[in-house]
């Protein structure tokens, strides 16, 4: 039987689900893994992510039981409920019925790790539990904080990992991981929760509410780039959407950005013989050459679509995102940019081994 909680939190605007138990685990003193626990969500040691995108109707009334909340504010802590007109997040998408799991797993709806704004971090801090992680930062277009003008961060400014990682696997990559890597660690919902290994190493705990003074402000280029994707994102079925100078669908549009990226890192360096006057091609080659070269098991033969799928969505970095998503809207707002993107995909090779 599930047994409420004796006092609980209401949940944040734009909050997400593992955002929502930190602080509640925090507020009320329970290890986070607990608490998860007890709502249902854990599996193994860790929150699948499609619990993230979507939930069931009987794991979400488990959780609203537990922590005392109504089921629509349940559903409103996933990705689907805070941004339900955006295409990717459809239950038929790209001509296909997709899961949760498909959805968490596409590369255009959730982020491996989540980007975030010190300085948004720090503006709720004061708030019961603690800070307010945003659903919006795990969205992959989402590279800048509207409120603080500055692009948004993903890697800790002390152990410089992502903020939360469980260290390195074998093969060199980053292991995936969540808000809540430790299900035992109980930590200020602000802090690091990096560990190098994983297991039960100590967590970096450093603040990630400091705003680092160095960088430079988002160009009005990235702003109008991330805007575009915002506004399409939150479009919804029946919205026309100016797409290469002709109308398009909010669901047209996207798979017009996911094969103008495509085009871009798949042909690297070809896109930037294309476009040589684009100020920033040096991120989108650090972004397009790391895609190419990289773990062993990517030098093996892979399935036919292995490089699409794998390269046809944003980098983690903001720096980077921003870069690419930029000249992919610049060539998508030209009217006669459809050469372009012809002209890349024309270029399109499976890269062998070392390339």
């Amino acid at each position: 039987m599930n047994t409420p909680l004796p006092r609980s939190l209401a949940p944040a605007p734009g909050e997400l689900l593992p955002g929502y138990l930190l602080r509640l685990s925090h507020r009320i003193g329970i290890p986070p893994g607990d608490l998860a626990h007890r709502c249902g969500l854990l599996q193994g040691n860790r929150i699948p992510t499609q619990h993230l995108v979507r939930l069931d109707a009987d794991r979400a009334q488990q959780i609203a039981t537990i922590c005392r909340l109504e089921t629509a504010e349940v559903h409103g802590l996933t990705l689907a409920g805070q941004a339900p007109g955006y295409a990717p997040l459809g239950a038929v998408y790209l001509g296909q019925r997709q899961s949760p799991l498909d959805m968490a797993n596409s590369g255009w709806v959730f982020t491996t790790f989540s980007r975030y704004c010190p300085d948004c971090l720090a503006d709720t801090a004061h708030l019961p539990g603690g800070p307010i992680w945003h659903g919006s930062w795990r969205l992959p277009h989402t590279y800048i904080c509207p409120d603080h003008d500055r692009h948004l961060a993903w890697r800790c400014p002390v152990c410089e990992a992502p903020a939360f990682s469980n260290g390195y696997r074998t093969d060199g990559r980053w292991r995936p991981s969540q808000l809540i890597p430790g299900p035992r660690i109980r930590l200020h919902p602000r802090r690091c929760r990096y560990r190098p290994a994983g297991g039960w190493d100590t967590p970096c705990a450093a603040e990630l509410d400091r705003t680092s003074a160095t960088g430079t402000a988002p160009s009005a280029a990235a702003v109008h780039a991330q805007q575009r994707l915002a506004s399409a994102g939150a479009a919804g079925p029946g919205t026309t959407i100016a797409s290469l100078g002709k109308p398009a669908s909010p669901e047209q549009f996207f798979n017009d950005v996911r094969t103008t990226v495509l085009g871009i890192c798949s042909t690297w360096p070809a896109a930037a013989e294309v476009f040589p006057d684009f100020e920033q091609l040096d991120l989108i080659a650090a972004h397009a050459q790391s895609v190419r070269q990289a773990p062993a098991e990517r030098l093996r033969p892979q399935a036919d679509g292995w490089l699409a799928r794998s390269i046809d969505h944003p980098p983690a970095d903001a720096l980077q995102c921003a870069a690419l998503m930029t000249l992919v809207i610049q060539i998508l707002d030209t009217p006669g940019g459809h050469p372009a993107v012809v002209q890349l995909l024309s270029g399109y090779r499976q890269p062998g081994p070392g390339v």
